[in-house]
C-alpha cells in the first residue's frame, strides 16, 4: 500500500487495514499500536460476517453513528484535515448560483425548484448560492425555492443551521419523518435536512 495513503488515513484517525494487518503512518505494520474503537469494530465485523467490500469499509469509517470520521467532527479549515473551494473563496459558490439561475431560465422558468446539496460541510456553499438568489430576487420572484441538505453528521448539521438560519434548530421527534431537522434561511427560504439522498422529495432539482 502506498505510504502516502497510509499516512493520510492515519492523520484522519481512520484505521488502515491491508492484507490483514493494521498500518501506522510509517512503513511498518503497527501490531504494537493501541487498537482504536473503530479498528476493534471493523475486526469484529469481519470476524463475524467475513470480508467486507471497500464501499462497506468506507461507509463504516466515515459515517458509523458511533465513531465515523464525518459524524462528530468539524474537519474543515485550518484546524481540520482539509479545506474545500467554498471555504477558500465565495466566488466559487456565487458562480454556481449564477449558473443555477441561468439553467432555471433556460429550462423554462419552472414555478418551483429544489436546491439539493450532498455533504454541505459548514453550509458555506449553500450560503454563497443563496446570496446570489437574494441579489437576483426580481428574477426569481415567481419561483418557489426550497433547500434540501443531505448530511449524516449531527455536528456539521448544527453548524450549517447556524450559518444558514442563525438559529439552533431542534431535531424532529417524529420517527416516521424523513426530515430530521428543518427551518427557514435568513432570506426566508425553507431548508430541510436528510440522512439519505433517496429521502429528498421528488421534484425539479439542482444538485
Amino acid at each position: 500500500m502506498n505510504a502516502l495513503v497510509r499516512r493520510g488515513v492515519a492523520r484522519a484517525g481512520i484505521p488502515c487495514l491491508w492484507r490483514g494487518k493494521c498500518f501506522s503512518s510509517g512503513n511498518e505494520p503497527a501490531e504494537s499500536n493501541p487498537v482504536t474503537p473503530m479498528l476493534r469494530h471493523l475486526m469484529y465485523k469481519i470476524k463475524s460476517t467475513g470480508p467486507i467490500t471497500v464501499a462497506e469499509y468506507m461507509k463504516e469509517v466515515l459515517t458509523n453513528p458511533a465513531k465515523g470520521y464525518y459524524v462528530h467532527h468539524d474537519m474543515l479549515g485550518e484546524k481540520g484535515d482539509f479545506i474545500t473551494s467554498p471555504e477558500i473563496s465565495q466566488i466559487f459558490g456565487e458562480l454556481l448560483g449564477i449558473w443555477f439561475v441561468s439553467e432555471w431560465m433556460t429550462s423554462g422558468k419552472n414555478p418551483a425548484f429544489q436546491l439539493v446539496e450532498l455533504g454541505p460541510g459548514r453550509g458555506t456553499l449553500t450560503g454563497d448560492i443563496l446570496r446570489v438568489f437574494s441579489q437576483l430576487g426580481s428574477v426569481l420572484k415567481t419561483c418557489d425555492i426550497s433547500i434540501h441538505l443531505v448530511e449524516v453528521s449531527q455536528k456539521l448539521s448544527e453548524i450549517q443551521a447556524q450559518a444558514l438560519t442563525e438559529e439552533k434548530l431542534p431535531m424532529e421527534r417524529d420517527a416516521e419523518s424523513l426530515v430530521y431537522m428543518k427551518g427557514v434561511t435568513k432570506s426566508g427560504i425553507p431548508v430541510s435536512w436528510y440522512r439519505d439522498l433517496k429521502d429528498v422529495p421528488k421534484g425539479i432539482a439542482l444538485h
